[in-house]
C-alpha cells in the first residue's frame, strides 16, 4: 500500500486540507466510517465497490463521499489507485450549490455536484504525472469553481468551526446567538453545509478527535482521551464508537492508521472552515 499527500495553496487552504493519492491491493481498502468532512475521489485503478446496508454499490469513477450516519466496507476486483481531495468540514457549500444533506451517506457522481468542472477534474488526474503535478491541475479547477460560486454564510461557517475545533466545550444552544443566528436558522445552516444538525455534528467531531488521537498516540489511555473530548464516561464512549463503527474501541484501534484519521495539515488563510 502506498499513500502520499501534498498541501494546497493559500487560496484553496481555507476549504481543502490536502490532495492525496492511494495505491494498493483490494484487500487493503479500509472501511469508511462516519465523519465531518468530505472526499472528492477520482479513481485510476480497478473500480471500487462499496458494501452498504442496502447492498453493494459500484462507485462512480469520480464521486463525492461524505458519510454521516453509516459505514461502508470497500472492495475491488483488482489493484486500486485513486486521487482524492480532502474537503474541510463545512467547506463543500463554498464549492457547489447542492445542499450537503442531499449528498450525505451517498457516493454522488462528481458531475451531479460540480457540473462541467467534474470533467476538468477527471482530466486533471488522467493527464498523469506526479502527485504534485496532478494536484496543481486539480487546484486550478477548484479555484475557478470557488471564484464562480456564491459565497457561503460566514456565520454558519464560524459555528461549524467552533464545534469542530473543540467539541468538548462547545455549547450548541449558545453557538447560534454567538454568531447571530436563531436556533432554527442554525439548524438549517448545518443541514445545508455539513448534512446533519449541530448536535449530531458535535458527536461526529468528538468521535473523530478521539479516534485520531488514539490511532496516532498509542501510549495514551483511552478513557482520558475520551473524557477530554467530551464523553461523559467509559460506557458513553464505548457505546458511541460501537454505534458509529460496529466495533469496540480496542477492535477499531487494533489495525493500521487509516489515512482518513491523519491530522489536518497546517491551516493557512484564517479559514473558518477548519
Amino acid at each position: 500500500m502506498r499513500r502520499r499527500f501534498v498541501g494546497v495553496s493559500a487560496a484553496l487552504a481555507p476549504y481543502v486540507d490536502r490532495i492525496w493519492s492511494w495505491e494498493g491491493r483490494a484487500e487493503e481498502l479500509p472501511t469508511v466510517f462516519p465523519g465531518t468532512g468530505a472526499e472528492l475521489v477520482i479513481q485510476r485503478g480497478a473500480g471500487i465497490v462499496a458494501h452498504t446496508a442496502s447492498g453493494p454499490y459500484r462507485l462512480p469513477e469520480a464521486h463525492l463521499l461524505c458519510l454521516r450516519r453509516t459505514r461502508w466496507r470497500l472492495a475491488a476486483a483488482g489493484p486500486v489507485a485513486f486521487t482524492a481531495v480532502r474537503l474541510r468540514a463545512g467547506a463543500l457549500a463554498a464549492l457547489c450549490p447542492v445542499p450537503t444533506t442531499v449528498i450525505a451517506d451517498q457516493a454522488v457522481a462528481a458531475a451531479d455536484v460540480f457540473g462541467a468542472a467534474a470533467d476538468r477534474l477527471v482530466a486533471a488526474v488522467r493527464a498523469g504525472g506526479t502527485l504534485a503535478e496532478r494536484a496543481a491541475r486539480i487546484e486550478s479547477v477548484l479555484v475557478r469553481t470557488l471564484d464562480s460560486a456564491a459565497p457561503p454564510d460566514r456565520r454558519v461557517a464560524a459555528a461549524v468551526a467552533r464545534i469542530y475545533r473543540d467539541p468538548a466545550t462547545a455549547r450548541v444552544n449558545q453557538i447560534g446567538p454567538g454568531v447571530g443566528l436563531s436556533a432554527r436558522h442554525l439548524r438549517r445552516g448545518f443541514l445545508t453545509t455539513v448534512g446533519v444538525p449541530p448536535k449530531e455534528f458535535q458527536q461526529l467531531a468528538r468521535f473523530q478527535r478521539v479516534v485520531r488521537t488514539l490511532l496516532l498516540s498509542e501510549s495514551q489511555a483511552h478513557l482520558a482521551v475520551a473524557l477530554s473530548a467530551g464523553y461523559y464516561d467509559q460506557s458513553h464512549y464505548i457505546k458511541d464508537v460501537r454505534r458509529l463503527t460496529g466495533a469496540r474501541p480496542t477492535e477499531l484501534l487494533a489495525g493500521s492508521v487509516p489515512h482518513f484519521y491523519y491530522p489536518s495539515l497546517s491551516r493557512r488563510g484564517g479559514s473558518p472552515f477548519e
